[in-house]
């Protein structure tokens, strides 16, 4: 059909123009069958699914009442016992649910528990999706306890719902509701799932769903003084997709050890898997190339990624059942998280509608809760939207950097004019202080592994939900005239910061230096001023030259020498690399995010695939290289967290736009200090090598309010 096919295009591309064809058709074929058409309620919920597709992306309210009508009208012509009755009750319930939203009308949150609680008794156990229409119902019922504020109630709600599935569980059905909640989150890989690519992982309905499970579930976990759980829970549900993705890339060496055909089988199918997981189809695989290692079950045809993931299950089960390998591949305990702040605290921060909290992990796997009081949810949500606001108004934030035009040359890919007045980025930075900065290091200067020494302590921030983007690095009291700048506070007075994704990227081995030592680092150095099909970077040549006479053993490719092959071979063999190029963030799949290089792109699937045994630090001087997105938090979908995935140790992004201006004085600093810091020997700190540079910048006269040239720059990882 028609319809399908264009909304089939909708949902890959984003074009309204083929979501406007899809309902067209789907009305025109639902004007001309009848209803006891054997299709016609097939047509009827696809026109209603079209309608509030479009309701979501340009927000006509009377959209959304007719995708009601029509799922309503689609669930009467659906007979009980049809296979199809459940997702019609389920996508009614989601229409209700995002009506609730809108207007707030208790009849309407009931309706849609009520809808989520009948489809979830339709559908047995094997249908792979029952777990993501619990987690529905899981959160529909979240809601109504933070409307009536019950918690008796919302126990007694999960105890139900997990009694109508206790067939699903091994443990009994009266549970508390921690354990509601424990129960919920071991389902997280069912709901998503590695049978999907990455991006059809990213661009369902799960992951938002899983994240508004898991922060409720961490809530609760505070509420109860849990904090370690909360940590470990938080810690489960972030960057869900790529933690998958890389856990298809585990060394096997222990197993091969003691295992070595299960190993093998493992290894082979988790290829196939990597392979679906940045591939643009998850429909079928290429065959096995040797079939020595694979499972009888599978055979060495062409097989569906689907089987491959069922197949990667199995034998993940069967390793657990080994001793000594009880837990392989699980999600990781707070006493092996600990790590993490071997170079100083890290906060952790979650944020809900009934309360907000920071976790901070320190010394020895100690977690101190730090309530926020004064950061309801409806601020975090506020402040963020004031910032991303300001930052589209000023056009830093742009999609794509080959859509951005650089009207006065003055912006590596966005349009940086005459700033405006800094009052609106002065208040976002007070209010972060205020509400949340300065509250959580007045703690953190009283923890025993923090106390005042000749450096400033490192601390390592971890957002999630709203304030995921928000520059906490930068928070503070900044007067609006320089000459009173004694009187400020900020974060960069008391602390050095750096971002992490995930804490298990900051359990890598840190890195040491011999003082003086001849051979390290090895620096690549990449500029490119005139990309084929991009807009020009003027200063690229400018910023290399200076990391070139800095940095003795550095190779440059320069604009035509800059090809994706050089530049792959050149990672493979230096500790270094600096990437002075546009970047292209993908959203949808940030696999196939990339760097824009002479002859093409440079994705994240293909750095992946390869083997970069001295990868140390990246710098990513391009814009936008830690943006991220609203929509996915919790994912961590920028290029900063994709070095670290493919396995830097640290990276340097930009959370906006930087100017082409700034960009080398910026580098000059950062790179005089790394070099100090090789001459001198010891634990490598290019946190402390930014916050100078920072510094630096901020000190020339008329650039400390001149916030968004500088906030953007920041750290990822150790």
């Amino acid at each position: 059909m028609l319809g399908q096919q264009a909304y089939g295009q909708y949902k890959t591309q984003g074009d309204l123009d083929d979501l406007e064809t899809s309902i067209q058709c789907y009305r025109i074929a639902m004007n001309r069958t009848n209803d006891d058409h054997p299709e016609k309620a097939d047509i009827v919920g696809n026109l209603g699914l079209a309608l509030y597709a479009r309701f979501k992306d340009v927000g006509d309210h009377h959209d959304l009442e007719e995708a009601i009508s029509l799922q309503q009208r689609a669930n009467t012509l659906t007979p009980d016992d049809s296979a199809d009755k459940p997702s019609r009750l389920s996508n009614l319930a989601a229409f209700i649910d995002s009506r609730f939203e809108l207007e707030g009308r208790s009849e309407d949150l009931a309706e849609a528990i009520a809808l989520e609680t009948r489809a979830a008794g339709l559908i047995p156990d094997s249908y792979e999706h029952k777990p993501l229409l619990l987690s529905n119902l899981a959160s529909s019922l979240q809601k109504q306890f933070e409307r009536l504020g019950n918690i008796d109630d919302l126990e007694s709600a999960y105890t139900a719902l997990l009694s109508d599935s206790s067939h699903i569980f091994t443990t009994p059905p009266r549970l508390t509701l921690l354990e509601a909640y424990k129960h919920d989150l071991d389902l997280i890989p069912r709901c998503i799932w590695l049978g999907n690519n990455a991006r059809g992982r990213y661009a369902g309905e799960e992951l938002r769903v899983v994240g508004e499970v898991v922060n409720s579930a961490v809530t609760a976990a505070i509420s109860a003084g849990e904090y370690g759980l909360a940590l470990e829970w938080l810690e489960t549900g972030r960057a869900v997709v790529w933690s998958q993705v890389l856990q298809l890339q585990t060394p096997l060496d222990d197993l091969r050890r003691l295992h070595h055909l299960l190993a093998d089988n493992l290894h082979h199918v988790s290829k196939a898997l990597q392979f679906a997981a940045t591939s643009s189809s998850s429909s079928l695989l290429p065959p096995m190339t040797d079939a020595r290692y694979i499972p009888q079950s599978l055979g060495v045809q062409t097989l569906s990624s689907h089987a491959y993931a069922l197949e990667y299950d199995k034998l993940i089960a069967q390793i657990r059942e080994l001793e000594g390998f009880e837990n392989f591949l699980r999600p990781k305990n707070l006493s092996q998280l600990v790590g993490a702040c071997a170079s100083g605290p890290v906060i952790v921060i979650n944020v809900h509608e009934s309360r907000s909290d920071a976790l901070i992990l320190h010394g020895g796997g100690d977690v101190v809760c730090v309530p926020l009081p004064e950061l309801p949810f409806s601020r975090a949500t506020e402040v963020q939207s004031e910032l991303w606001d300001l930052l589209r108004a000023k056009r830093y934030l742009n999609r794509s950097r080959g859509e951005m035009r650089d009207e006065d040359g003055d912006g590596r890919g966005g349009r940086v004019t005459a700033m405006d007045p800094p009052d609106m980025m002065r208040k976002i930075l007070a209010d972060l202080w205020n509400w949340m900065v300065k509250p959580i290091m007045d703690v953190v200067c009283t923890l025993s592994d923090s106390q005042p020494s000749a450096t400033l302590p490192h601390v390592t921030w971890c957002p999630t939900g709203p304030i995921a983007f928000l520059p906490l690095h930068a928070a503070g009291i900044y007067p609006k005239h320089e000459s009173t700048s004694a009187h400020s506070q900020t974060i960069m007075d008391v602390a050095v910061s750096s971002y992490t994704p995930t804490l298990e990227a900051l359990l890598k081995p840190r890195t040491k230096v011999i003082a003086g030592d001849a051979e390290y680092p090895k620096a690549l150095v990449v500029s490119q001023p005139a990309t084929p099909n991009c807009d020009p970077i003027p200063n690229t040549r400018t910023e290399a030259e200076i990391i070139t006479s800095l940095i003795s053993r550095s190779t440059h490719l320069d604009d035509t020498g800059g090809t994706v092959q050089a530049v792959l071979e050149g990672m493979a063999v230096h500790d270094w690399v600096h990437l002075a190029c546009h970047g292209v963030q993908n959203r949808m799949d940030p696999t196939n995010s990339a760097f824009a290089l002479y002859d093409g792109r440079l994705t994240l699937s293909m750095l992946m695939s390869q083997h970069l045994p001295n990868a140390d630090l990246a710098v990513l001087s391009a814009c936008q290289t830690a943006t991220g997105d609203e929509t996915l938090s919790e994912e961590a979908v920028h290029l900063a967290a994709g070095m670290l995935n493919v396995g830097y140790k640290s990276v340097v992004g930009t959370m906006w736009s930087i100017s082409d201006y700034i960009a080398p004085e910026v580098m000059r600093v950062f790179y005089t200090v790394m070099a100090e810091q090789v001459k001198a020997g010891g634990e490598l700190q290019p946190a402390y090598a930014l916050h100078e540079a920072m510094k630096a910048l901020r000190s020339k006269p008329g650039r400390t309010n001149e916030f968004l040239r500088w906030v953007p720059f920041v750290h990822f990882g150790l």
